[in-house]
């Protein structure tokens, strides 16, 4: 690992939100005259210091080991289907992994198939003894030695077209070959059209498929994970960008007993594919020997990975421990300084080998400055009973407190090409935090209990955490988080700039608007450091756009905001909790909000491009459950992405 002290200086910040307190990051952090190191005070001056250095920093050191658990969980998860059992086969030129023909969902249909993966542009080698076949949108295509080397026709997402090739077989056999799955989401497309420069392609996953769409419309890639298992997630498929290499990447769910509830976190690896959608890696939470951070292999969370290079990775795991720091203000288990915690553990890996990792569970202030999920006198590994819309589950994940809630990541670069500073999203903390990688150094925090930033009070407001405890919440609930003046080096010059995807949770909708309401949001951030400010642009208000599309911008949870320029902001709108979870399950007409007689699956788009100059929208995608899928878990897509290809 890096020398952690190459770099000890303290870092010194301007506090917004504690007003009059000198407050330490480390366990031993007090602020005059108060036994917590966090205040309620929703003050909007910055008064104080807040110091973050490494020797502040009060190392949880629990080890956990999770190898054999693992190995016999990837072991049984298949990557691709079982092909059809039939003598017709197919395989992309290019070796893209998955493009093969399965069977219909129905059983007793042996006369309909269809492909599993599609790459658009790509050839598709059709062999087997064909005699014949014919295309509905091409026609008769040329077979030679039993094989057919075909092209297939671009995929329109607005008309949802489905071409069908008709294979007769040497043996007298025929076979109808879909290029559009059986269980292919409905697409509905809209928008005022995408000027040519910022032409593109958006990356989403729904229920279970990868799929990529152009600015035109057309799918240009899809591939049908739903084979991994009923009850398994699939989630977050990216496109990875380095240098002049393309990666593709997608969570992929091992060990559902550690799920949240309502799928808040997950715990499984991430599967890399290159350029040509050729599955290359499985990742995993590396294995560490660092002195203050020793474990084994662990699981990876959905929330994020990034392609830093060639075997280069920034991960995040959510990982059970038992933590024995926590401050004196609070209580632990029988009134001790014990809790069972879900810590965010983020991981720089190359060639295998750990470069630097930053555990949740050093620092003790982040246990105070949580606003939800703190109950660390009754947090428990053998998990709660909790209500999941009408019913009460059992949940082996609720009873550890789920205090920090990670759910983004991004970094700088040092010229070495390493990460040198690392720009974390906490849910549950309602704060966005920078961390010096090397050092473990906390250097600022913006939002949330513990800011120690101010300047934003225009767009703050006092929220309450699950004590009923008030603080001054610029974001709550917010979602994601990345630099956006990164240089093409990874590093920035000047002050720091930011995005945020700000959920902005409340209660609505529910049969009623209810205060506070869910009002989502996108932002940008300037961080001027030695001030301790942070300067708020670039708002993009969901309520704003509803009446541009008719649909219901707002999330709940997830989310992801890419600001490309003043004419296009992609903005990916995640989850409604209520209406993705229980839409189908209620009555037309149930769930209401202002202008919204019937909020259902549909009533949300899936993402949004948006022109902040010419106050239009350009491109909207939403979408709809295939009535084949029958599923309980909730339809959404968990971020968008916009590539230039």
């Amino acid at each position: 690992m890096k020398n952690k002290f190459l770099r000890y200086a303290a870092v010194t910040a301007t506090v917004a939100a504690l007003a009059g307190v000198a407050v330490g990051c480390g366990s031993n952090a007090q602020p005059a005259g108060s036994g917590s190191a966090v205040s309620g005070s929703a003050a909007a001056a910055p008064t104080a210091v807040i110091t973050c250095d490494i020797s502040d920093i009060d190392y949880a050191k629990v080890e956990f080991d999770y190898t054999d658990q693992i190995a016999s969980e990837m072991a049984a998860v298949a990557m691709v289907p079982q092909a059809a059992a039939i003598e017709l086969t197919a395989a992309d030129a290019n070796g893209a992994t998955g493009v093969m023909i399965v069977p219909s969902i129905d059983a007793a249909n042996t006369t309909d198939y269809y492909m599993n993966a599609y790459v658009a542009g790509n050839t598709i080698n059709f062999a087997g003894g064909i005699a014949s076949a014919q295309s509905s949108i091409s026609g008769a295509l040329p077979v030679a030695g039993g094989a057919v080397a075909y092209t297939a026709a671009p995929i329109d997402g607005k008309t949802m077209a489905d071409e069908v090739i008709t294979f007769t077989m040497a043996s007298g056999a025929t076979y109808k070959v879909h290029m559009l799955p059986e269980t292919f989401p409905t697409l509905e497309i809209t928008g005022e059209g995408v000027a040519a420069d910022n032409a593109g392609v958006y990356s989403v996953a729904l229920d279970k498929f990868m799929i990529r769409v152009n600015t035109d419309g057309q799918i240009i890639y899809y591939r049908n994970m739903g084979q991994v298992g009923e009850e398994l997630m699939v989630e977050n498929f990216a496109p990875q960008n380095f240098g002049d290499k393309q990666f593709y990447s997608a969570f992929v769910e091992l060990h559902p007993d550690f799920r949240n509830a309502q799928g808040g976190y997950s715990s499984g690896f991430y599967l890399v594919m290159n350029e040509n959608y050729q599955d290359i890696d499985q990742v995993t939470l590396a294995a560490n020997d660092e002195e203050n951070h020793k474990h084994g292999e662990g699981y990876l969370d959905q929330h994020e990975f990034q392609v830093m290079g060639e075997n280069h990775y920034m991960l995040l795991s959510y990982t059970p421990l038992l933590v024995g720091n926590l401050p004196d203000s609070l209580e632990g288990i029988d009134g001790g300084k014990t809790a069972y915690v879900w810590a965010g553990i983020m991981q720089e890996v190359q060639d295998g080998k750990v470069v630097s990792e930053v555990n949740t569970a050093d620092y003790p202030l982040l246990y105070e400055s949580a606003v939800e999920k703190i109950n660390y006198a009754g947090s428990t590994d053998q998990g709660v009973n909790v209500v999941v819309g009408q019913n009460e589950v059992f949940s082996l994940a609720d009873g550890i407190q789920d205090y920090v809630h990670v759910n983004s990541i991004d970094y700088t670069l040092d010229p070495d090409g390493t990460a040198d500073k690392i720009l974390v999203s906490m849910r549950d903390q309602s704060a966005v935090f920078q961390f010096d990688i090397d050092t473990g150094a906390m250097e600022w925090i913006l939002g949330g209990k513990a800011s120690t930033l101010g300047g934003f009070e225009e767009y703050a407001g006092t929220r309450t955490d699950d004590n009923g405890a008030a603080f001054n919440a610029l974001t709550f609930g917010q979602h994601f988080a990345r630099y956006t003046n990164k240089a093409a080096d990874g590093t920035i010059s000047g002050n720091t700039e930011i995005s945020v995807f700000d959920n902005h949770t409340g209660v609505a909708p529910f049969l009623t608007v209810m205060d506070p309401a869910t009002l989502t949001r996108v932002f940008k951030a300037t961080i001027d450091e030695k001030a301790g400010t942070a300067t708020i642009s670039d708002v993009v208000n969901g309520i704003d756009l509803n009446e541009k599309t008719g649909k219901y911008h707002n999330a709940s949870h997830c989310g992801s905001v890419q600001y490309e320029n003043d004419n296009a902001v992609v903005i990916g709108w995640g989850l409604h909790g209520v209406i993705d979870n229980f839409g189908p399950m209620v009555p037309e007409g149930t769930m209401k909000d202002a202008g919204f007689d019937d909020l259902r699956i549909g009533s949300i788009p899936i993402f949004t491009e948006y022109d902040m100059a010419g106050d239009t929208v350009t491109f909207e995608l939403s979408a709809t459950r295939n009535p084949n899928v029958k599923s309980s878990e909730a339809f959404f897509s968990y971020r968008t992405y916009k590539t230039a290809k």
